[in-house]
């Protein structure tokens, strides 16, 4: 270091320099009542020092001064807890994202001399009273890389942890200096999948501890295999003798048991057992508490009653089979970094409750503590993660992994395993330790499990890297000397990310021989994620699969712009022009940056919801998915429509369904026509992260999908022949089919034209992030330059009922046609069209059978400015696809061609409708044009999928004054294989012919009426 320090920060066995031990997480509170109102801010004893900082950027560690001789000239102010990147306009080093690569060469233990640094300055005042008696610890909950701490000029020490800065403070004012490096030793552990971000990213404070104090405590529970009984004991540590009072407190903070105890140094408080105690769980978060008192000093813990174990290939909890409905979560603000303030946290876990998730893994760090307080106190389950991923040394295949297998490097793994378990150990919350993530394997993996079962063997220890060590070699015996028994000695469960279909089908057999945990699936990137559907129903079908994590909560991205706030411009990897980067990949979750909710995270809802529901013969069954509680908080409605419009609507009364059971309702429903019976279950009670009356899932039932065409008045058709055109006059429309291109180039009605080109075959969609590995082979195929070229176009037919029939190819440069089709035009039945598509895909030839996967297969229309107005019948009013419509229902629904957008990061592909009957697209006025068919996707916006793939950010875009809309027969499912399997053939658009028809007309009405004009 430039100024005499030790260079601690490259050493792997230096890893804290002057910190405490590590120790359970809690605030000493100055009374039981200030302890029972739950916030730290209230207790006499902590002082919190975020808020702005002095502060001064270093480009290289090697350029800043000494802090405790130099007068250093402070020129900025920076908030603290926030990350130095994100602070606008500062240029303190680059936004970066990577995901695999290091940021920095891979070359271990070494990092990089020209290490950015940020020197940190702050004052604060201390009081005779606050250091009456009292030691002051300084407490840094997050820092990344690694710090520097000097108080008053002396140094302390770093790393993140708690300092005992008693012997440095004074009354009156003080000044400390955190000096924050970019890199450290520890970076080539930091390898996660997320913005690389500098600074001090969690909150700083002071406790005022008393001198003879509680050092720690554990808190341990156990309950009986019925669940009768529960016996509460306490693990302590003490820094000298001391005697201590502790109080076993029920969810109201009636004394429960109550005993003294003198502590030398270490002792254990065992509570009067609890007969048929509350257990805690997702559905039930119920809290009791332990109450420490010693010395001035009242400490609050609290604890669940709850019970883990595996049975055969089961988890179970509180004796229930209970399904892990999760989320992966990473700590992200697009404002402040890493940095998670409470309110940001809550609103976090209120979304979550909302959206019936109930698992969350914290990838891949511990998350504030305050965030396991929440999980504590709301119910939700959690696998906590230690800080620890080395993604791009990592070799799943190779056990002799550079860090993982290498014994220099086990005291920081055990250290970080270590600080997460004491920090977290009292969470009930907390069901799972993890080893980290991604980080191959060897040694030290098995050396964090030992250190986690020896200090708490009641929870599950999760291993992924060995979990699928384990799966490769069961299937492939060959590939290591090692067996798959030898990586499952340590496994409490298998674990797998993005699992194939084929490897759910492993799983449920019985070569495995351990519950089945994907702790990743169902990537969430952009528009998806498209294959929850197929997962939960092996999850729900098998006891043994616990169920998983989707990846994940939320979009990383920062903001940038004028106006943050109004105006927000999301950015992420390589926008700032750093290196190396990943690009968008970052850019992959259920909610937006600023928390709004994806449509991703709707289908999510409904997939995990708590109840399912059966149809038939006019019986209507409600299954309870939940294990715990009655589903007394919820009621029932109905509603059945007939061709969208509600004939029946009630409310059938309470669910009182006991936990796993279910009720019969007897129904009375007319069916004629479309007949829909819509089956909402909604809150009688208000939570905190909903009132009264909000909707936690639905179910459709299509009882009649028959529908009578209105006949058209015969009006009958006028062929007019030119060297250029046919040109068909029916009533007040004309349209005009051209000879070069067979296309319907004119469509003009009662004078007025209705689109402004021709309406073309298409194959192309903007690429979704789920695309992102087909679309290079769409686009080497030149997809998105694809044309269509006229084979042949002639009349049929006479006067009356006129047949133009057309063969077009559509096709792109340097291959041979993508698809061949036989268009046939028919007029007279009133003032429209109907089309007959017969297509085959390819030309025929033996070359043409390497075809990838389609991304659609429609018909493209450009409709004049104006054309704003949209009414549909499919499914809505969210987008909807063939794999992602668990959300949406089938009805009527009415939109705008602006508001049916859907505003992703990186534009894409998105707001589709899928299954639709008929739909219209209309001005103001009314003028446009009334689509309908058997069976249709619809897309309607003011962007062309064309326009859309050229740009990398939804803020470049600006909205075309036309009107695109896009009749596909197909519009290619969603699925998740931006990081998970390739699409299945179900959902990909990979028949080699097939037949499509729909017909479309004026509208002059603003589509008021159009399902009477389209039925009896």
């Amino acid at each position: 270091m430039p100024f005499g320090i030790k260079d601690y920060h490259k050493s792997l066995t230096q890893i804290h320099i002057g910190c405490e031990a590590p120790r359970a997480y809690f605030v000493p509170y100055h009374s039981s009542e200030s302890a029972r109102a739950g916030y730290r801010d209230n207790s006499e004893y902590f002082k919190t020092l975020i808020g702005t900082w002095d502060f001064k950027y270093y480009r290289s560690v090697t350029e800043v001064p000494d802090p405790r001789s130099a007068d250093i000239e402070f020129f900025e102010k920076l908030d603290v807890p926030m990350n130095w990147q994100h602070a606008l306009g500062r240029e303190y080093d680059k936004i970066q994202y990577t995901n695999v690569e290091y940021p920095i060469p891979l070359d271990p233990p070494y990092i990089p001399e020209e290490n950015p640094a940020g020197l940190y300055r702050r004052s604060f005042t201390l009081t005779k009273e606050m250091l009456s008696g009292k030691d002051v610890i300084i407490n840094f909950e997050g820092v990344d890389s690694c710090f520097y701490l000097f108080v008053n000029s002396s140094f302390i020490g770093h790393m993140t942890s708690e300092f005992n800065i008693t012997d440095y403070v004074h009354e009156g004012k003080n000044e400390i200096f955190v000096l924050v490096l970019k890199w450290c030793v520890g970076t080539y552990l930091e390898d996660q999948d997320m913005f690389r971000s500098s600074g001090i990213f969690r909150e700083v404070y002071l406790l005022f501890r008393d001198r003879a104090r509680i050092s720690d405590a554990f808190v341990k529970c156990n309950t009986s295999e019925d669940f009768s009984s529960a016996e509460f004991f306490v693990d302590l540590r003490t820094n000298v003798p001391l005697s201590v009072s502790a109080k076993l407190l029920d969810a109201e903070n009636n004394v429960i048991s109550e005993k003294c105890v003198d502590v030398l140094e270490e002792g254990r408080v065992c509570f009067d057992k609890i007969y048929f105690p509350n257990l805690w769980s997702d559905e039930n978060p119920y809290l009791y508490a332990v109450e420490l008192s010693a010395g001035d000093e009242v400490i609050r813990i609290a604890a669940g009653a709850r019970r883990i174990e595996i049975k055969g290939k089961v988890i179970y909890i509180n004796g229930k089979k209970v399904k892990a409905k999760g989320v992966n979560r990473h700590d992200s603000n697009c404002l402040l970094g890493h940095s998670t303030p409470m309110e940001h946290m809550l609103r976090d876990v209120m979304i979550l409750k909302a959206h019936n998730v109930n698992f969350v893994r914290t990838s891949h760090y511990p998350n504030d503590p305050r965030f396991l307080e929440l999980c504590d106190k709301y119910g939700l389950y959690v696998c906590d993660e230690a800080d620890l991923e080395c993604h791009g040394a990592a070799s799943v295949i190779a056990p002799d992994h550079i860090f993982t297998n290498n014994p220099e490097w086990q005291p920081v793994y055990l250290d970080r395993a270590e600080r997460m378990l004491e920090r977290d150990k009292n969470h009930p919350s907390v069901v799972m330790w993890s080893v980290g993530n991604e980080s191959g394997t060897g040694i030290n993996h098995r050396a964090m499990v030992e250190l986690y079962k020896k200090r708490d063997g009641s929870r599950l220890v999760h291993l992924e890297d060995e979990s699928r060590m384990a799966y490769e070699l069961t299937c492939n015996p060959g590939l290591s000397e090692k067996s798959a028994d030898y990586y499952r000695e340590y496994l409490d469960i298998e674990s797998r990310m993005y699992p194939e279909v084929s490897d759910l089908e492993y799983y449920a057999s019985d070569k495995c021989v351990l519950p089945f945990f994907m702790c990743e699936y169902s990537h969430a990137m952009g528009n998806g994620p498209g294959d929850l559907k197929m997962y939960w129903e092996h999850i729900h079908k098998n006891d043994s699969f616990f169920g998983g994590c989707v990846w994940e909560f939320t979009d990383h991205a920062a903001v940038v712009g004028d106006n943050v706030y109004s105006d927000p411009h999301y950015i992420y990897g390589g926008d700032s022009g750093e290196f190396p980067h990943f690009g968008c990949f970052c850019v992959d979750g259920l909610v937006y940056p600023d928390r709004r909710v994806h449509t991703g995270m709707l289908e999510l809802k409904e997939v995990l919801k708590p109840f399912f529901a059966e149809y038939s013969d006019g019986e209507l069954v409600i299954r309870s998915a939940r294990h715990f509680e009655y589903l007394s908080d919820l009621s029932l409605y109905i509603s059945v429509e007939k061709n969208g419009d509600v004939i029946k609507d009630e409310c059938l009364g309470v669910l009182d369904i006991a936990p796993e059971g279910e009720k019969r309702y007897r129904l009375d429903i007319p069916v004629s026509e479309f007949t829909t019976l819509n089956v909402y279950v909604r809150q009688n009670k208000s939570t905190p992260w909903a009132d009264v009356g909000y909707e936690i899932g639905k179910a459709q039932f299509i009882l009649s999908d028959s529908i009578t065409e209105k006949k058209e008045k015969n009006l009958g058709a006028i062929c007019t022949e030119t060297d250029s055109a046919f040109i068909v006059t029916s009533g007040e429309t004309t349209a005009t089919i051209g000879k070069r291109t067979g296309l319907i180039e004119s469509f003009v009605s009662n004078g007025k034209e209705m689109i402004c080109a021709p309406i073309t075959p298409t194959v192309w969609r903007a690429p979704t992030d789920n695309d992102r590995r087909i679309r290079i082979n769409w686009q080497q195929h030149h997809f998105n330059h694809a044309k269509s070229n006229l084979h042949s176009v002639s009349r049929i037919g006479g006067d009356g009922l006129v047949v133009i029939k057309a063969e077009v190819a559509v096709s792109a440069p340097a291959f041979t046609p993508i698809a061949v089709a036989t268009l046939t035009y028919t007029f007279g039945m009133g003032e429209g069209v109907k089309i007959d598509c017969h297509a085959r895909l390819g030309d025929g030839t033996p070359w043409n059978d390497g075809l990838p996967p389609l991304p659609r297969f429609g018909f493209k229309f450009r409709m004049h400015e104006g054309a704003e107005n949209v009414r549909y019948f499919g499914y809505g009013p969210m987008e909807s696809y063939e794999d992602k419509h668990l959300a949406a229902r089938i009805s009527h629904f009415k939109t705008t061609a602006t508001a049916n957008f859907e505003h992703y990061v990186r534009p894409q592909e998105n707001s589709s409708h899928y299954g639709c009957k008929w739909a219209s697209v209309t001005s103001t006025a009314g003028y446009g044009l009334y689509f309908s068919g058997e069976k249709f996707s619809l897309s309607v916006s003011h962007y062309d999928p064309l326009y859309i793939t050229g740009f990398e950010h939804d803020f470049e875009l600006v909205p075309e004054k036309e009107t695109t809309v896009i009749i596909d027969y197909r519009n290619a499912a969603i699925g998740s294989a931006s990081c998970g399997p390739i699409l299945s053939e179900e959902y990909s658009i990979i028949e080699k012919e097939f037949d499509f028809s729909f017909n479309f007309k004026p509208s002059f009405t603003g589509n008021i009426n159009c399902f009477e004009e389209y039925v009896k």
